[in-house]
């Protein structure tokens, strides 16, 4: 075996192997601490992941018994495109998120810069990995005020979906070129999949850069396949552009680029000199990234942006935040703060190092492992890749959704687990089968060493969160297109009498497993549905208003349902009174003059307008936290106080379960029908490619 052939292989058993870890941590220990909490068990997730990959086994073998004609083929196509752009149409028509944290200063700058202000947020300074998706947004918007006549949320909608099926289209007709089969398997996937409609909705870098692994991999297959250097520098040109619009944007991406090396050098080409075409294509993507910074470096400065060394987060911070142990790598305040308030880069420096050695100490050599363990959990594990807080508010949702979010988040949530675990599994498959061949192919590779990079940039170096692994998603979906297949030959003797006692041990486990989950689900749980969220001004910008003895502020908003409770300011701990009032500002209910500002209960009031009162009846001042913005972040802001909006939620609490008795019983019976139907469909199966009798 030759050394290239050697690499080439322990370079497929690493990426397998960390498929199946991720596996595991998907099985067994996703993330509970966050947005989802109520997973099923790992013996009712694992067991309705083969469920899964049963019905996709299933509508493999229909989709391969559809005549092969063109015609055939592409009605199919349509239809499934059809059906994938009418889902995406409903949901960016229903559902618009409002910008916060983070997308709350991107768009908040977007807007000034459109409307003639160059001033930029001090935010930026310290982030300022953030501006070239500012700049790309301000020019989204410019195109859809031209178009809608205003800063659409549905027009950005429609755009970033648009933006997604481009990569989608790419890879739909890769697959296609090869399989018609597969890529229709490949559009059901995707149209199937809860985190792709999530970032779509959510206007940040992640979705900017969400199609390229797509892109990625389809213009590394036609580099490695041409023959004509002709064609080799177009699609050469093609991939250094994406390499570098994808770093510009996330500069993790730059494992792309390593990646893409990585296989250029060791995978061979069918150019007449593949060396020179190497050495070439080395050079080309270096040139277009030096090209990339320094142009990016000039777009900003000419949209009145200069950065300060003395303001930006040192990456040693980052760092050190992420080995911090009472966290899990991620983002934290405790960690950022005090760096971000040194006034220099040499004292932000030297308080991060601060950092890193009090958290490296505190952890101690055992300690280490545990905490790579527990960043491997958060960036791995979770199937949601934290799809539900990321929109943590909707401008526009529909009332249903709103009404029942938590049972619907929770469906959502688990079906999510389920099917990312179904696409490590096959991915897993792919690379076993291909270790046991000594041959992996090149997608294979080029694939898992990004998810390799990615995985030990920010499991061993970086800051963590669950959507750091979003861009594996596209090579989970691409992977299981590729490789799913049911064994063409399999050894079963009696396939009835096997078929049957599969069906029958299945169903048993499902309901074994159901019954270890109904006491979860059906005994009453406190559920919190948002009725209306303004939880803006805390993050880094910490925006007060002074409330002296007596006096006031009002808040007008708009209620879509019921609701029964207020939290005003939350976190921060505030007394005081709260009043509602109607629109009109005729008194509805009053609190005690002294009250928990994040906790009011009030009895339940209707769907309507309102005005929420926060009176000071103490002799101290009161300090309240506001959002300034020039776009609304509700329909109205403090009256006034234009462009400024209180920070509070306004809930609808109830003690009930996510799903009765009568739904689980449902639920079981569903899942037992659906095996038994499997189960008799794969007997007949058998018995067609074993040509055996009953």
């Amino acid at each position: 075996m030759s050394f290239r052939q050697k690499l080439m292989t322990s370079g497929g058993l690493l990426i397998t192997g960390l498929l199946a870890l991720t596996g595991l941590l998907a099985l067994l220990c996703p993330i509970d601490f966050r947005a989802d909490q109520a997973w099923w068990s790992p013996f009712l997730m694992g067991l309705t992941s083969l469920l899964y990959l049963g019905v996709l086994g299933v509508l493999g073998v229909l989709a391969r018994s559809i005549p092969r004609t063109a015609s055939w083929q592409r009605w199919l196509a349509r239809a499934l495109w059809g059906i994938l752009l009418l889902v995406q149409l409903l949901v960016a028509l229903n559902w618009v998120a409002a910008p916060r944290a983070d997308l709350y200063f991107v768009h908040q700058q977007a807007v000034s810069l459109l409307n003639g202000n160059a001033h930029w947020a001090a935010y930026f300074g310290t982030y300022p990995n953030n501006v070239p998706v500012t700049l790309l947004l301000a020019g989204v918007l410019r195109v859809g005020r031209w178009v809608t006549g205003g800063d659409s949320g549905v027009w950005l909608n429609l755009v970033q979906f648009a933006w997604l099926d481009v990569g989608v289209a790419v890879m739909a007709r890769y697959l296609r070129r090869h399989n018609a089969g597969r890529a229709n398997l490949f559009l059901g996937l995707v149209l199937t999949s809860v985190p792709l409609y999530a970032y779509a909705l959510n206007t940040y870098s992640d979705l900017v850069v969400l199609p390229a692994g797509f892109l990625i991999l389809v213009t590394m297959a036609h580099l490695r396949h041409a023959t004509r250097w002709r064609s080799w520098l177009g699609w050469g040109l093609l991939l250094t552009g994406i390499l570098t619009g994808a770093v510009l944007i996330k500069s993790n991406f730059i494992v792309w680029v390593i990646a893409v090396l990585l296989v250029l050098w060791v995978l061979p080409n069918h150019l007449p000199r593949p060396r020179y075409a190497r050495l070439a294509l080395t050079g080309l993507i270096g040139l277009g990234l030096l090209g990339g910074l320094g142009a990016n470096t000039a777009v900003q400065r000419a949209a009145g942006y200069h950065r300060n060394a003395n303001q930006s987060l040192p990456a040693l911070s980052w760092v050190a935040m992420s080995w911090n142990p009472d966290f899990h790598g991620n983002y934290n305040k405790w960690d950022a703060d005090p760096v971000i308030a040194q006034p220099t880069a040499a004292a932000k420096q030297a308080v991060a190092r601060q950092h890193l050695t009090a958290h490296l100490r505190q952890l101690g050599i055992t300690g280490v492992p545990i905490h790579l363990f527990r960043k491997a959990q958060l960036f791995l594990a979770t199937g949601t890749f934290d799809s539900f807080q990321i929109n943590s508010a909707f401008d526009r949702e529909p009332l249903t959704y709103r009404t029942h979010q938590t049972t619907l988040d929770w469906w959502l949530a688990n079906w999510a687990q389920l099917s990312y675990l179904a696409m490590l599994l096959v991915n897993l498959a792919w690379g076993w089968r291909q270790w046991r061949q000594r041959r992996f192919a090149a997608d294979f590779l080029l694939g898992g060493l990004f998810f390799l990079g990615l995985t030990a940039f920010h499991v061993i170096f970086w800051e963590t969160e669950e959507r750091y692994a979003l861009p594996l998603l596209p090579l989970l979906l691409a992977g299981t297109a590729a490789s799913f297949r049911l064994p063409t030959r399999v050894t079963v003797q009696q396939p009835r009498l096997v078929g049957h006692r599969m069906a029958v041990g299945l169903s048993l486990l499902l309901l074994v497993g159901l019954v270890q989950n109904a006491p979860r689900v059906t005994r009453p749980v406190t559920q919190t549905a948002t009725v209306v969220s303004q939880n803006e001004g805390r993050y880094y910008q910490d925006h007060l208003i002074t409330l002296a003895l007596a006096h006031s502020v009002t808040q007008p908003f708009t209620a879509s349902t019921t609701f029964n409770q207020f939290q005003i300011d939350p976190s921060n701990q505030r007394i005081g009174q709260v009043t509602l009032s109607t629109a009109a500002g005729d008194l509805i209910w009053q609190s005690d003059q002294q009250v928990a500002l994040d906790n009011v209960q009030l009895p339940q009031q209707p769907a309507g307008r309102y005005q929420l009162t926060v009176t000071n009846q103490l002799a101290q001042p009161m300090h309240l936290t506001t959002s300034p913005a020039t776009y609304p972040l509700l329909p109205q802001s403090i009256l006034g106080r234009p462009h400024q909006y209180l920070r509070f939620l306004v809930t609808q609490t109830t003690a009930t379960p996510l799903l009765s008795p009568q739904q689980v019983g449902l639920f079981a019976g569903a899942l037992v029908f659906l095996t038994a139907g499997l189960g008799q469909w794969y007997r007949r199966w058998w018995q067609k490619v074993t040509k055996n009798l009953p």
